[in-house]
């Protein structure tokens, strides 16, 4: 569940350089840190908008990987069902 980040504190999100690794930022992090914060800036982008953003992103991801380990669940069923 790395993909799904950034959000809340519930939710995490692997950025830039430090994707696939522990070092994720929570969405309170990530805008309050100074970078972002001058992307966005430039961007003309607010801080609420790119919160939205990221809260409807990580809710996507979270269905997906849902989605994803449910069909995981059924084709490991159905791989049991036949070896048995």
């Amino acid at each position: 569940m790395s993909m799904i980040a950034l959000f809340s504190s519930e939710y995490h999100c692997s950025v830039g350089a430090t994707a696939g690794t522990n070092d994720e930022l929570t969405i309170t992090e990530a805008l309050g840190d100074p970078l972002i914060a001058m992307v966005m800036r430039a961007d003309g982008v607010t801080s609420e908008e790119f919160k939205r953003l990221l809260e409807a992103a990580a809710r996507e991801l979270k269905a997906k990987l849902a989605s994803h380990q449910r069909e995981e669940r059924r084709r490991d069923c159905r791989n049991d069902t036949e070896d048995g």
